[in-house]
């Protein structure tokens, strides 16, 4: 008996030694998990991954330069669109009436937006093919890297960490919510195999946001996994510009502001104002209709399906969107997903507070007081960072709308703080940081939009120290990261303007210009190698550092152009006379008038240079 217990004995240490070695060898890490940095797995933004599109044969589809094909946000032919609309549109300025041009929008947009298409059970229909990294950055190529760092440029983690020691979770941005929030589970769990430490820390960013809401609600048991999470600008509850897009409640349905004021917003208001010109050639009706049908159409035939656009909608809309779209028995298993997710949404404060409690620290990172692209009809209800309104990306702050600040007397709510040393009112009165989730652990950026963040050099380094560093563990922890900062984007200064300020002999100037390029330059100098500033200062820098270097005859001085406002004249006579009508509306006295100054430019611009260039 005891030679056979022995033998078991023997064989089981034998299974041991062999199940240590091997898991050892699995390890992939320098430090083998014995290190205090733990790893960090980026949750990126929406269309911060590469998914490309496929043929038939699952070959990557080709651009006429010969590169992949991007499924973000849609694949426009424009061979097939002009050919599918452009019958309709003559036929439409023939008629003045809508003549197919509905139609054609509605098929330009299923044939567009086909390739993100998903079934009634959320899962995408397209030929696609996400680019994903399913180890460290390591182990990335050289191209991968650099997609990656383009992203989110945490270069300065990946030195300090180890590339070993960074991970980015690319996902469909157009997909199923539950598949992609499974999926960063096990992508959690293989991290934490692959190097060899039991927790790693977390990154979302924008749309990763919703992502974590899910991990936290889906898998709690993934808590314990966490070493830190570091939110930045997280669409923690949605954005109101997807809520106002599945509700099909949007501002350019309105013909006043489709021709007064909303193009502007998303484009140079030259180009802008001479779009609203000539978009009355179309009878204001038959535009509108077009239109309509274009957005019920993306909405009721593309977006419904895509279970992260509902992710991406504030908890607030959900009640009354599952109304409108998910009552058919056809969207069971979407009605039912996206339920799971509005629960996720509504106990997102709740969940981050168990993280917390179980020993996880959270931090996170937020722009404001930029408005909302003006898409949706609740644009400027809240403050926000021109995507994300700030009551979503600060977990519940209270703020003043853009442009505005906190009511005179004003007093800090303490909503979230208890400490009466800690002011948490923005130096501009528009924030109170009080009512926020985390007061103590919210970081913000005044002026800096959501789009251009990862520009912003003090908001990754801020990342990059919480991340790799245990320095910091609050808003107060260190003067060089105050609560309260500024929008900036030092690119042109580092890589342009100084260099070119340095590389002057001044000698050769005259004091008073030596003089005053060397203190443009130490100023420019001390503001890139900062890690505090206020919204405009870098504006400020540059317009001194660029006019020393004018004065120093390096930089010729530029003749601004004075911009054509024809169109912006025109647009706005016409919106003053004659509100939003068509031009079939109109007296054909006034039509002619503008017909013979369509014929002067045509000259102007385009007939007589091409003339002097024959």
């Amino acid at each position: 008996m005891k030679k056979i217990v022995s033998v078991i004995l023997a064989i089981i240490m034998v299974f041991s030694v062999m199940t240590v070695g091997a898991s050892a060898a699995a390890v992939k890490t320098e430090c083998g998990g014995n290190c205090d940095t733990c790893p960090s797995i980026v949750v990126p933004g929406i269309g911060q991954s590469n998914v490309w599109a496929l043929d038939e044969n699952g070959d990557y589809l080709l651009d006429d330069n010969g590169e992949r094909m991007s499924c973000f946000p849609a694949i426009f032919d424009i061979g097939y669109i002009i050919k599918r609309a452009i019958f309709p549109v003559l036929l439409t300025l023939l008629t003045q009436s809508d003549a197919g041009l509905s139609a054609a929008l509605s098929d330009v947009i299923l044939d567009s937006f086909a390739v993100n298409m998903c079934d009634d059970n959320g899962k995408n229909t397209g030929n696609i093919e996400v680019e994903k990294y399913p180890y460290s950055v390591a182990e990335c190529s050289e191209y991968e890297k650099e997609q990656i760092y383009d992203n989110v440029p945490l270069i300065n983690y990946a030195n300090q960490a180890g590339e070993d020691h960074l991970y980015y979770f690319a996902y469909n941005s157009f997909a199923n919510h539950l598949d992609i929030v499974n999926e960063l589970y096990d992508f959690v769990q293989m991290v934490k195999k692959d190097t060899g430490h039991d927790k790693v820390n977390l990154v979302p960013i924008s749309m990763g946001g919703s992502v974590m809401n899910g991990l936290l609600e889906y898998h709690p048991d993934v808590m314990d996994d966490i070493n830190k999470v570091v939110y930045i600008v997280p669409a923690l509850d949605g954005s109101t510009i997807v809520g106002d897009l599945l509700m099909k409640d949007l501002t350019f349905l309105d013909k006043d502001f489709l021709f007064n004021g909303f193009l502007e917003t998303l484009m140079d208001e030259d180009e802008a104002r001479m779009i609203e010109v000539i978009a009355r050639i179309i009878p204001d009706d038959v535009l509108l209709k077009g239109l309509k049908a274009a957005v019920n159409t993306l909405v009721d035939e593309v977006a419904v399906n895509i279970t992260t656009l509902w992710a991406l909608s504030p908890s607030s809309y959900y009640p009354q969107l599952a109304l409108m779209h998910l009552t058919d028995p056809s969207k069971a298993e979407i009605k039912r997903q996206t339920e799971m997710y509005y629960y996720a949404q509504v106990n997102s404060d709740k969940n981050i507070r168990t993280l917390i409690d179980k020993g996880a620290q959270v931090f996170n990172i937020v722009d404001y007081d930029v408005p909302l692209y003006c898409i949706g009809n609740t644009w400027n209800e809240d403050n926000a960072d021109g995507v994300i309104h700030l009551d979503s990306t600060s977990m519940g702050v209270k703020s003043a709308k853009v442009g505005e600040t906190l009511p005179e007397g004003y007093v800090q709510a303490n909503t979230n703080c208890s400490n009466p040393a800690h002011n948490h009112i923005s130096p501009d009165r528009v924030v109170d940081a009080s009512t926020g989730l985390l007061p103590d652990t919210t970081f913000y950026f005044d002026a800096q939009n959501h789009e251009k963040t990862a520009r912003n050099d003090i908001i990754i380094s801020l990342a990059t120290r919480l991340l790799a560093t245990d320095d910091i563990t609050d808003v107060y922890s260190s003067p060089d990261y105050p609560q309260f900062n500024g929008a900036r984007d030092p690119r042109g200064l580092k890589n342009s303007h100084i260099p070119a300020a340095k590389a002057v002999d001044t000698s050769a100037l005259s004091p008073e210009v030596a003089a005053e390029l060397e203190a443009a330059l130490a100023e420019a100098e001390a503001f890139v190698n900062g890690t505090v500033c206020y919204a405009g200062q870098q504006d400020e820098i540059e317009e001194k550092l660029i006019g020393a270097l004018v004065k120093a005859g390096v930089y010729t001085a530029e003749e601004e152009e004075e911009p054509s406002d024809f169109f912006g004249k025109l647009s706005l006579w016409l919106y003053d006379n004659y509100g939003t009508e068509g031009y079939i509306e109109m007296p054909p006295i006034t039509v002619n008038l503008i017909a013979k100054g369509f014929i002067t430019l045509l000259n102007e611009y385009i007939l007589e240079p091409i003339n002097k260039m024959l």
